[in-house]
């Protein structure tokens, strides 16, 4: 599979940007950032960066969704945030500046 990095550039630049320029928390920062490019997929990423890539979405979702009376109270992300320390979500932040730095490395390669 070819590697898309326009299209991860488009999704992963405005999460730097977000966690870079924002005053928010670190929490608040990573779930913003993750939220606008979670809708990509590991297979979307070459083998190296497909590892940074799921190991953080593992974690940001690693608590998983509340449902009481079979309706979501809250979803996987914002449970997971809510238990998360800061140091887990500095952690977390430096791995979204990672993958980013990788794929901007490719996008601008190619």
């Amino acid at each position: 599979m070819t590697v898309d990095t326009d299209r991860l550039w488009e999704k992963l630049y405005p999460a730097a940007w977000k966690l870079a320029r924002s005053a928010d928390s670190i929490h608040d920062r990573i779930g913003e950032a993750f939220r606008g490019f979670r809708d990509l997929k590991g297979e979307e990423f070459d083998p190296e960066e497909r590892i940074i890539y799921n190991e953080i979405t593992d974690r940001m979702t690693r608590a998983g969704a509340i449902v009481e009376n079979g309706a979501l109270k809250t979803g996987a992300v914002a449970n997971t945030l809510a238990k998360m320390t800061e140091t887990e979500a500095c952690e977390i932040a430096e791995s979204i500046f990672e993958l980013f730095v990788q794929v901007a490395e490719q996008h601008f390669k190619d």
